[in-house]
C-alpha cells in the first residue's frame, strides 16, 4: 500500500493520519500532537513540524519536511534534507 504522505504542518491532515496510527492522540497546550504507545514509547509533532519521537532504546529529535505514514506496516518515516541530502529516520509503531 502507498504510504499516506503528510506536511507535519498541516494540523487537520496530520490529526488525522496520527488517529488511524495510535490508539491515543492528544493535543498539548502549545499545539503539539503527541501519539502514546504505552509508558515507553510516543511520536510528537509540534505546531512548526518538528518530531520529538522515542522508545526504550532509541530517540529522534529534529524537523521534518514530510511524514509518510504507513498505517499497514505500522511506521512513519520522518523526512527531511539537511546539507544537500535527504534524511529519513523510521519511528515503528511498539
Amino acid at each position: 500500500m502507498t504510504p499516506t504522505v503528510v506536511d507535519p504542518t498541516d494540523r487537520a491532515a496530520l490529526a488525522e493520519a496520527l488517529e488511524q496510527f495510535a490508539d491515543a492522540v492528544t493535543e498539548r497546550d502549545d499545539g503539539t500532537l503527541v501519539a502514546e504507545f504505552g509508558a515507553s514509547a510516543h511520536f510528537a509533532v509540534e505546531p512548526d513540524g518538528s518530531v520529538d519521537a522515542g522508545m526504550a532504546l532509541h530517540d529522534f529529535e529534529g524537523p521534518a519536511d514530510r511524514l509518510a505514514f504507513d498505517h499497514d506496516g505500522g511506521s512513519i518515516d520522518v523526512e527531511f534534507d539537511a546539507d544537500s541530502q535527504s534524511v529519513v529516520y523510521t519511528f515503528r509503531r511498539p
